[in-house]
C-alpha cells in the first residue's frame, strides 16, 4: 500500500488550484486578444491617466491641459495634413488670400454650436484672435495673433483677417487657436466651466483628481463614438502605467519610453508613437547668472552632453539626437546643424578652462515630466566629467513653469515645442527662444533682428534666414538642444482610433474602447 501524506494531498490540491487559475488567466488573455483584434464598437467611457491635473490657466498655451482636452472640448479653424503639412478644413471650410497676401478670408461652417446651444459666428473668431494676442493669455502664438491688425466680420459666417504684412505662420495659429466661448471666459479660467464646440462637453471636475466629459449632441462632425471621457490624475509614474495593465486606464499620454518593454505584447497593448516630432528636450541656461554669462561656458556644456546616450537610454532610439531645435520635417532642418555638437570632452574642458574653469550649479527639472529625471541624471554625470558640479533640483510640475518664468533657475531640463512648425513660430513665440522675455534672459539686438527676418524675409530669402538664425543659436547656446522626440501613447489594444493634431492635442472623436 502506498502511503500519501497530508502535505502531499494539500500540495496536489494547491497545484490543481494553480492550474485552474492559470487556465482562467490564459482564457481571459485569449478572450482579450480576440476582442482586441475586432473592430471597435460605439459606447463606453475613455479613461485617460495623467501625471498632472488640468490647469485652466494654461488653456491658451501648448500645455498638458491643451494636449489633453484641447480637441475634446474645443475646435480649431483648420487642421494640418500630417503628410503634406498643408491646412485642411475644420470650422473654416474654405479660405482665400488677397493677391498681396495681406488679407485672409475665412468661410465658416454654419452648423457649429457651443455646448451652451449658441451658434458659433465670425465674432467668435475675432474674440479668439484678441485673446491669443493678449499678454494675459501667455500664448506661444501671441506674435502671430498680434500680426493680425484687424478681424472684419461682414456676416456671421465670414471672418477677414487683415495683416500689416504677409504672415508666414498664420496657419500655425489657426491650428493652435482654440475657439473658446466669450460668454463663459471667467468660468473657464476658474476651472468651473469649459464651454466649447468640440465632440465632448464638460460636466464636472474634482481639482487634483479628475475631469468628466460626455458626448456632445449635435456635433458638426457627427457624434463621437464614445459615451464620454474621464481624465484621472495619477501622480506616480509607476502607478500610472500599472493602471493600464490593471484595466483602470484606457490611455496614458507621453509615456516614459523606457517603460515600453512591459507593453510589448501587441495583442494586449497598443503603443502609438506620434508622427509629430514636437517635443525637443533641452538644457536651458540662465545667462544672467555669472557662472553662465560667458558663451564659451555654455558651449562647453553642450560639448559635454552625451546626446547619443540620452537618445538611446532614455528614448530607446526613437528620438534623434540634435543640437538644433528643428524636427526633420521643418524647412529649417539642416543635418550639419543637428550634428554640430557631439560629445567632445577635450573641447569642452578647453572652452571651460578659457572661461575660468569649473563651477557649481543647480540643475532643475520638473517631476511631472516622465523622462526628466533620467535626462537630468545623465547630464549631471556628463558635466561632472568636465569639472562642473550640477546639483539635481527636482521641482513639482505646477511650480516649475512659474519658477522658470521668475528667473529662479540656473540650469534646467525641459521640453520645448514648435520645432515642427514654421520657424517663425518657434523663434517668435516659444518661451525658450522668443527675443523678449525668453526663459534664459538672453537679449541681443542681433538675435532680435534674426527673429524678425524669419517673418519678414521674402520667400526666396527665407532659407538664408533659417541658416543665420540657427547659426546664432549654435554660437550662443542659451538653449542646449539634446533630442527631438515624438509623443508616445500607451493603451490597451482595445482602445482604437486615436488621432492628434500638429501640437499634440489628442482627438478622440473616432476613438472606441469596446
Amino acid at each position: 500500500m502506498t502511503t500519501v501524506s497530508r502535505r502531499a494531498v494539500l500540495a496536489g490540491a494547491a497545484g490543481l488550484g494553480t492550474v485552474a487559475v492559470l487556465s482562467g488567466c490564459t482564457s481571459a488573455v485569449q478572450q482579450a486578444r480576440k476582442a482586441n483584434a475586432a473592430l471597435g464598437s460605439s459606447g463606453g467611457i475613455l479613461t485617460i491617466g495623467s501625471l498632472t491635473d488640468v490647469d485652466p490657466t494654461t488653456i491658451y498655451t501648448q500645455s498638458v491641459t491643451t494636449m489633453g482636452i484641447g480637441l475634446l472640448v474645443f475646435d480649431t479653424l483648420t487642421r494640418y495634413d500630417h503628410q503634406t503639412v498643408r491646412p485642411t478644413p475644420a470650422v473654416a471650410h474654405a479660405w482665400e488670400f488677397s493677391p498681396d497676401g495681406r488679407a485672409l478670408t475665412l468661410h465658416l461652417r454654419g452648423d457649429v454650436r457651443f455646448h451652451s446651444g449658441r451658434l458659433l459666428t465670425a465674432r467668435d473668431v475675432a474674440y479668439a484672435v484678441s485673446v491669443y494676442a493678449s499678454d494675459a493669455a501667455g500664448s506661444q502664438l501671441q506674435a502671430a495673433a498680434k500680426a493680425i491688425a484687424a478681424v472684419e466680420t461682414p456676416d456671421d459666417h465670414t471672418a477677414v483677417l487683415r495683416f500689416g504684412a504677409p504672415v508666414p505662420n498664420v496657419f500655425d495659429l489657426l491650428e493652435f487657436m482654440l475657439l473658446t466661448d466669450s460668454d463663459s471666459a471667467g468660468g473657464l479660467l476658474a476651472g468651473e466651466s469649459f464651454i466649447g464646440t468640440g465632440p465632448f462637453r464638460f460636466v464636472g471636475r474634482e481639482p487634483g483628481a479628475s475631469v468628466h466629459l460626455v458626448r456632445a449632441d449635435g456635433y458638426w462632425r457627427g457624434p463621437a463614438r464614445l459615451d464620454g471621457v474621464t481624465i484621472r490624475v495619477i501622480r506616480d509614474p509607476g502607478a500610472l502605467l500599472t493602471s493600464i495593465r490593471a484595466g483602470q486606464s484606457d490611455l496614458v499620454l507621453d509615456v516614459d519610453p523606457r517603460a515600453l518593454r512591459r507593453f510589448s505584447d501587441r495583442s494586449l497593448y497598443r503603443i502609438d508613437r506620434g508622427d509629430v516630432y514636437d517635443a525637443a528636450y533641452y538644457v536651458g541656461a540662465n545667462v544672467t547668472v555669472p557662472e553662465l554669462s560667458d558663451a564659451r561656458v555654455r558651449q562647453a556644456l553642450s560639448y559635454a552632453v552625451d546626446r547619443d546616450r540620452i537618445a538611446e537610454e532614455v528614448f530607446g532610439g526613437a528620438a534623434p539626437p540634435s543640437s538644433a531645435p528643428w524636427a526633420r520635417s521643418s524647412p529649417a532642418y539642416d543635418p550639419a546643424a543637428a550634428a554640430h555638437y557631439t560629445r567632445d570632452l577635450g573641447r569642452a574642458r578647453s572652452l571651460l578652462a578659457a572661461a575660468g574653469g569649473g563651477r557649481s550649479l543647480d540643475l532643475s527639472y520638473p517631476t511631472g515630466l516622465a523622462v526628466a529625471p533620467a535626462i537630468a541624471a545623465i547630464v549631471q554625470n556628463d558635466l561632472a566629467d568636465i569639472g562642473v558640479d550640477a546639483r539635481l533640483d527636482p521641482r513639482e510640475q505646477a511650480s516649475f513653469s512659474p519658477f522658470l518664468a521668475a528667473g529662479g533657475a540656473r540650469l534646467w531640463i525641459g521640453p520645448h515645442g514648435f520645432g515642427q512648425s514654421d520657424p517663425a513660430t518657434l523663434a517668435a513665440g516659444a518661451a525658450p527662444f522668443k527675443p523678449a522675455g525668453n526663459l534664459s534672459r538672453y537679449s541681443d539686438p542681433r538675435y532680435t533682428g534674426l527673429v524678425r527676418r524669419l517673418t519678414d524675409a521674402p520667400a526666396d530669402q527665407r532659407p538664408a534666414a533659417y541658416r543665420d538664425f540657427t547659426a546664432h543659436l549654435l554660437e550662443q547656446q542659451f538653449v542646449i538642444d539634446v533630442v527631438t522626440a515624438p509623443a508616445t501613447y500607451v493603451s490597451p489594444a482595445h482602445t482604437k482610433g486615436l488621432a492628434w493634431n500638429m501640437y499634440k492635442y489628442i482627438d478622440a472623436h473616432a476613438v472606441t474602447v469596446r
